[in-house]
């Protein structure tokens, strides 16, 4: 069965019932269904062929994805925040053979098509369903080739852990370009919920909803959470809290069980090449801060020197089995998995190695602490000394912090310097700006 077959399942059976809420506006599931439909129509000249959309509101990323399977294309959700030239070079390098969009790219020499542009390029086909992009944060994005099956066979694996069901409300942030969100929004359309949300970073707003639609699962990385929980307010609908892709805090978990009682959170493991890996929930998070879980149902976790390789069916087209993304980690006596980040994100102190994920874990579960950073000093003999970097209401480093510190890393692991600051600097992509907290740290020695 087609993902969306699923709606016409659903639209059959209960065709008045809410599919989407967005930005306050309704859409029922025999309303998405004759859109769909519709849609479909207008796209039967790109069958077979992997098909671009660029569209700048969820609704439309949604509908037109679903209308492009329908049509028998190959859909590849295009990231609204993608530059005129970042779209040509995707065109031009990787296998998408067309492009339609709400807006007019004038470079690309594009046409006419309704109310919509299109741009008919290379012929292009896969043997692929639907395609997704990588987040392209170390280059130009790569296209991922999936079968539906993929991700729809796996559904009534994360529906039954994350408790989703016909009944189920899920509020979620941004755009359906980024994987974890469109794959969350077919696993609940899947189990004929209902989806709300908005594009919009406007955290009084996530509230507001969550409250007015009723929502019973919000679906947000914990840098979205953070802001949600610095607003006021209160929503016992709330079941569970679905997070992933970041690390946790302290401070985000206790604010979570103020703001919604009822709740419980579930922090995953996966990557876009993998989908869900390994899970871990409540109180688990803070016991274990550098644990990401046991590994689904179906799914084998092996570590082949020290890096983590998954053996699932349900990974893109074209993977080897096992799969590795070259995350670093290992798994303790009970099974449960710990990320320990990158390999080049692995410092040398007394000729031990040491993770970088894991230290950032234990400082992000110290009280208060809102945002964490961890960087190495290179010193003459060739070790690393640690400068750690909290923001947030943070104590002043003394022995009551280095004692919690204690508790979960060994004396190497424990940064030679912790610095207090009212915020961690990002570059213009978002990414820590390395280079500055050094400076910062310079300055404060020379002062």
């Amino acid at each position: 069965m087609h993902l969306y077959e699923d709606l016409k399942r659903w639209t059959e059976k209960s065709p008045r019932k809410i599919f989407l809420v967005w930005r306050g506006e309704a859409l029922s599931y025999s309303e998405a269904y004759s859109r769909v439909c519709a849609i479909a129509a207008s796209l039967s000249p790109w069958q077979g062929e992997v098909l671009g959309l660029r569209f700048s509101d969820p609704p439309s990323q949604v509908l037109y994805f679903l209308g492009a399977m329908m049509a028998g294309a190959v859909p590849v959700l295009l990231h609204e925040y993608l530059k005129e030239e970042d779209i040509a070079a995707l065109l031009r390098e990787r296998p998408i053979g067309g492009l339609l969009s709400d807006t007019c790219f004038d470079g690309l020499k594009m046409q006419p098509a309704g109310e919509l542009w299109q741009l008919t390029g290379k012929e292009m086909g896969a043997d692929a369903d639907f395609g997704v992009l990588t987040s392209g944060t170390s280059g130009l994005a790569k296209v991922l080739f999936r079968k539906e099956a993929s991700w729809r066979d796996f559904f009534p694996v994360q529906n039954d852990i994350f408790h989703i069901d016909r009944h189920a409300v899920l509020y979620l942030s941004g755009s359906m370009a980024f994987t974890g969100n469109l794959n969350m929004l077919m696993a609940f359309l899947y189990a004929g919920g209902t989806i709300a949300g908005t594009e919009a970073v406007q955290p009084k707003t996530w509230m507001k909803d969550i409250g007015e639609t009723q929502a019973t699962h919000v679906y947000m990385i914990p840098s979205k959470l953070s802001a949600l929980c610095r607003v006021r307010g209160e929503a016992s609908s709330v079941t569970h809290i679905l997070t992933g892709s970041q690390l946790m805090t302290k401070r985000i978990l206790d604010a979570l069980t103020r703001h919604f009682p009822m709740s419980r959170t579930i922090l995953y493991y996966g990557a876009s090449e993998l989908s869900y890996v390994s899970y871990i929930e409540g109180k688990d998070i803070l016991t274990h801060p550098s644990a990401v879980g046991r590994p689904f149902p179906g799914i084998s976790i092996i570590i082949r020197n020290e890096e983590i390789y998954v053996d699932t069916p349900f990974a893109v087209e074209g993977a080897e089995r096992p799969l590795t993304c070259h995350d670093m980690g290992r798994v303790d006596e009970e099974g449960m998995l710990y990320f320990l980040g990158r390999r080049e994100d692995q410092y040398h102190i007394k000729g031990n190695h040491v993770s970088r994920q894991k230290v950032l874990s234990h400082l992000l579960m110290l009280p208060g602490v809102e945002e964490a950073e961890v960087i190495g000093e290179k010193q003459a003999n060739g070790d690393d000394r640690l400068i750690a970097f909290l923001s947030g209401q943070v104590p002043a480093p003394d022995a009551r912090l280095m004692s919690l510190l204690a508790e979960g890393l060994r004396a190497w692991e424990i940064p030679h310097r912790i610095l207090c600051v009212a915020s961690i600097p990002k570059t213009s992509t978002g990414k820590t700006d390395r280079k500055r907290l050094l400076a910062m740290a310079k300055a404060v020695s020379l002062g």
